[in-house]
């Protein structure tokens, strides 16, 4: 097996055989082993030694003390509790921080398996499910999370604009079009190859007739429409299955683009 890039790893990933619950057990060229853990469909736990300990970063986001980690982890040895979980019914996490520590904890470990090159990803199945559905993140936001970190940037507040616009009532992607790459999915699941299919699509269409800076278009397809829109550098595109939430997403759009505000890559991080 050929050495694997991000994108190929979680193309791999995005696509593990039915029902999608199970583990892919992962080797790189330095002879480590990293795992990610996927319930129906969506990657709930990936490890590998180099990003260090889940513990170490919530004390380095949260500032929960060693003492009170080592603490808790004692408790979850003796009663079986999830670490995760126990974290939260004390009082040291609220659910949104451990759903964000985790997701992040599950994008650098990613990004760490495949700095050290991905060899072998092997699926192995099992009936053992528990993940929290908020803790979840499908393959499609993990590669944005991942390309938002490698640019040093917060992947989080750009999916939380980009869900701003669709709504919930829309799949949609978040596109830098200097860099070509994907900032943010949406959380209503698409698959991989809509994500690359639309990513190559809305840079062909932004290539030809590029649109103003708070700009935007919208047009009919098969039982729905997509819109897209532009601020500076960053494009937006959300795709619609029924005319009423097309018109929906057109009017959050029209109505607030000109107060929508997205970081922007420095310069340096697009070219990298």
């Amino acid at each position: 097996m050929s050495k694997l890039g991000l994108f190929a790893m979680l193309a791999r990933l995005a696509e593990p055989p039915e029902p999608g619950i199970g583990a892919w057990q992962i080797r790189t060229d330095d002879g480590r082993e990293g795992v990610v853990l996927m319930e129906a469909g969506r990657l709930c736990w990936t490890n590998h030694d180099l990003d260090g300990r889940f513990s170490e970063q919530i004390e380095r986001r949260y500032g929960i003390g060693r003492s009170v980690i080592e603490q808790v982890r004692r408790a979850c040895r003796e009663t079986g509790q999830a670490f995760g979980v126990a974290l939260v019914e004390q009082g040291h996490l609220t659910p949104p921080q451990l759903a964000s520590a985790m997701r992040d904890h599950t994008c650098r470990s990613i990004l760490s398996l495949v700095k050290s090159g991905v060899r072998a990803c092997d699926w192995v199945p099992h009936e053992g499910t528990g993940c929290a559905p908020d803790t979840m993140i499908t393959a499609t936001q993990a590669a944005c999370r991942c390309v938002a970190l490698v640019m040093g940037l917060d992947g989080e507040r750009f999916e939380a604009s980009l869900e701003a616009m669709l709504g919930g009532e829309a799949a949609g992607l978040l596109i830098h079009s200097g860099a070509r790459l994907p900032f943010a999915a949406s959380t209503t699941a698409m698959a991989w190859q809509e994500l690359r299919g639309w990513l190559t699509w809305v840079l062909r269409i932004d290539g030809l007739y590029p649109l103003p800076s708070r700009g935007y278009v919208a047009g009919r397809g098969q039982g729905g429409g997509w819109v897209v829109w532009r601020v500076e550098a960053m494009v937006g595109l959300a795709v619609t299955t029924s005319d009423d939430a097309q018109r929906r997403v057109l009017l959050r759009v029209a109505s607030t683009l000109a107060d929508w505000a997205v970081d922007q890559p420095p310069e340096s991080a697009v070219m990298r």
